[in-house]
């Protein structure tokens, strides 16, 4: 799949109220095809910072992984820094980070895929823990052929945006370093949601740009590591994921050295969980809505319950029974109750009447799951 992004919208919330923030030159080596000038924008509606890129820019950044990026990490002789999917020394302390902080969500049985995995080192070492069913993705051809050669598990071509597994496969992504490379966030997060089950976990971990200031050591350092293109905090981490779905879990603020000491890597880590109406939406269990009004129409059109399998909507206003329906569906009365399955849920929208509505359907024999949002 090809991702579009018009360098004028901002990439979270869509909005065209972007703003050029500030500029840099940065230069270039001969003949790389990596954008030589950053500019940075933030989006006057949700607060975002990202760079903005033409398209030719775009495609540039696709060749520099193959091209420049992949090959000067592999052939670099370095057993130290923190390369991507390596194992070297410093590479295997962000990989005992991650592990501690995701380790309380893991089961042995979990299907874990790697999205951007590189080398595929985390696969590696997750093997060493002993997780054997381990999976992989990287846009990068000669990331992919290295893992493959290190025994790092399933790993595939494929992008985060467009991640080369089944629907419902997996139990745990993880995005590691990963978010602020793309292009376009949120087609990854529907990826993820896509290819998770209806209980599985995403694992995202990002550079902190909260606290691109904390530990100076080079004058804009974050902004002229140009393969970085979204500059998140966790207010927008947050942003991005509920928009596809998804709820925080957990979140943690972390530092990390890259080739030295001096160098320090603010991170920024969160699992996610597909919000309660995503999850019911994937596992197609029967819904009822009770309150057909303001709250449920919101729920209808933003939160996801349009796409869940809905089997009657209850109101107790004679004149929405009669006159009202919802995309084609009537309103009826809680009597509709007593035919439902045990495996149906009630989702009660009229939030000023929860308590009453909950006795109302235990009484007429509902033996589901109630939900009060």
């Amino acid at each position: 799949m090809k991702t579009v992004i018009s360098k004028n919208l901002c990439p979270l919330c869509g909005s065209a109220r972007t703003s050029n923030f500030f500029n840099l030159d940065c230069g270039n080596w001969d003949r790389s095809t990596l954008y030589p000038s950053v500019k940075i924008a933030v989006c006057r509606k949700c607060g975002h910072i990202f760079n903005q890129l033409t398209s030719a820019e775009i495609t540039g950044l696709t060749q520099y992984y193959d091209k420049e990026y992949a090959l000067t990490n592999l052939d670099s002789g370095d057993e130290t820094s923190d390369r991507p999917g390596s194992c070297n020394m410093l590479t295997k302390k962000r990989y005992d980070q991650l592990f501690h902080f995701i380790s309380p969500y893991l089961k042995k049985r979990f299907r874990i895929l790697d999205v951007g995995c590189a080398g595929g080192g985390f696969l590696r070492y997750l093997r060493q823990k002993g997780w054997l069913r381990l999976y992989g993705v990287d846009p990068t051809k000669k990331y992919v052929n290295y893992a493959q050669k290190k025994n790092s598990g399933q790993v595939k071509l494929g992008s985060a945006e467009a991640v080369s597994f089944k629907d419902g496969s997996m139990d745990m992504l993880i995005l590691d370093q990963v978010m602020e490379h793309l292009i376009d966030p949120r087609q990854a997060l529907r990826e993820a949601k896509r290819v998770l089950t209806a209980n599985g976990l995403l694992c995202i971990s990002v550079p902190d740009a909260s606290r691109y200031g904390r530990r100076y050591f080079f004058d804009f350092f974050w902004f002229l590591v140009r393969e970085h293109i979204q500059h998140f905090d966790l207010e927008h981490l947050k942003l991005a994921a509920a928009l596809e779905g998804f709820e925080l879990l957990t979140e943690s603020k972390s530092e990390l050295p890259m080739t030295s000491e001096k160098m320090i890597l603010p991170v920024l880590s969160a699992v996610f969980r597909l919000a309660v109406i995503s999850r019911l939406a994937v596992l197609r269990r029967p819904v009822y809505a009770w309150g057909i009004g303001r709250e449920f129409l919101y729920l209808y059109e933003s939160a996801g319950l349009k796409k869940c399998h809905l089997a009657g909507l209850i109101d107790l206003n004679s004149y929405k029974q009669k006159k009202i329906s919802i995309d084609g569906r009537p309103m009826g009365e809680p009597m509709v109750l007593k035919q439902a399955s045990p495996d149906s849920v009630l989702i009660i929208s009229a939030v000023a009447h929860t308590k009453p509505i909950k006795k109302e359907a235990r009484k007429l024999g509902y033996r589901g799951q109630i939900l009060a949002i």
